[in-house]
């Protein structure tokens, strides 16, 4: 049966988010549960027309993928293939769309993240000489009762994100992120217009002076669950207690709004010691993604 590719549109959302969800139940030890709302978010992150839908003879969805630039002249993509659909060229068709696309864009680092267990997937991309380069752990939770009250360091207070601040966040989560690998800056504009911010849930944490030294990106529904989106520490106020008080801030502000289960995504091979911190606060994997990169030999 032939295969066809083409930009997704609104209308294909409901059908990748099923395929999205079906393909973590098959892949992920706590599968994630993709919404139409999940779509849109991933879609947020990439440019128009980056985002396409593989379909059958007839008409029907059998995977998805999207590619968004990342600057330094690198993208990333995530590829997705309805489990019932596998060993039809799907994966394949997904893999060529983007690098082609990358291509066009003058891309010269392609990175693809595809789930730890699809050892189909691995061995497509190793096939068209991709290479893994990291691991990352999707961390999680479950509140099962009430947090306790968080115990402030002395010298620093917490706040909500309040009207004319985001630039304050964008500054503060920038900086944080400097030393992390992979990060690549972005604009103000651009940042704001894909970080789909809650202010209810995004906090400010600021010391005696009144200076912002660290902040927190929540969002009360994300993938299934309650998600710390950011977690952003600036580098001279480490280990002293702020990240983790921020975490256990956000599980209380999460169970009180009914939220039993909160998640997040990190580095696997993260310098700061926030895989350690996220257990201490009582978070396991609950899933690993692999990252594989091609250089596709272009100057940007």
């Amino acid at each position: 049966m032939s295969l066809s590719l083409r930009v997704a549109t609104e209308l294909d959302a409901p059908a990748i988010a099923a395929i999205v969800t079906a393909h973590g139940a098959e892949h992920f030890p706590v599968p994630e549960r993709f919404s139409v709302a999940d779509v849109a978010y991933w879609w947020l992150r990439v440019d128009e027309g980056d985002a396409v839908v593989v379909t059958d003879g007839e008409g029907t969805p059998l995977g998805a993928g999207a590619l968004g630039l990342r600057g330094g002249g690198i993208a990333v993509a995530d590829n997705f293939t309805r489990p019932d659909a596998r060993g039809r060229g799907v994966g394949t068709l997904l893999v060529d769309w983007t690098e082609s696309r990358a291509a066009e864009k003058g891309v010269s680092t392609l990175r693809i993240a595809v789930a730890a267990l699809d050892r189909a997937a691995k061995e497509l991309l190793e096939r068209r000489g991709f290479a893994p380069i990291r691991s990352f752990y999707r961390m999680l939770i479950e509140l099962d009762d009430p947090p306790p009250q968080v115990e402030w360091p002395d010298g620093f207070t917490v706040s909500t994100m309040q009207p004319g601040e985001e630039r304050i966040v964008h500054a503060t989560t920038q900086e944080a992120f400097l030393d992390h690998w992979g990060f690549q800056p972005r604009p103000f504009d651009e940042w704001l217009h894909r970080a789909d911010l809650d202010p209810s849930l995004s906090f400010l944490v600021r010391d005696r002076e009144g200076s912002v030294v660290a902040a927190e990106l929540c969002n009360e529904e994300r993938f299934g669950v309650a998600l710390v989106d950011v977690l952003a520490v600036l580098k001279p106020w480490r280990r002293r207690g702020l990240g983790e008080a921020l975490l256990r801030h956000a599980f209380r502000e999460l169970y009180e709004r009914g939220r039993r289960q909160v998640g997040l995504g990190v580095d696997a091979e993260n310098t700061t010691g926030a895989t350690r911190l996220y257990e201490r606060v009582g978070m396991t994997v609950a899933g690993q993604e692999d990252a594989f990169e091609k250089s596709l030999g272009s100057d940007g």
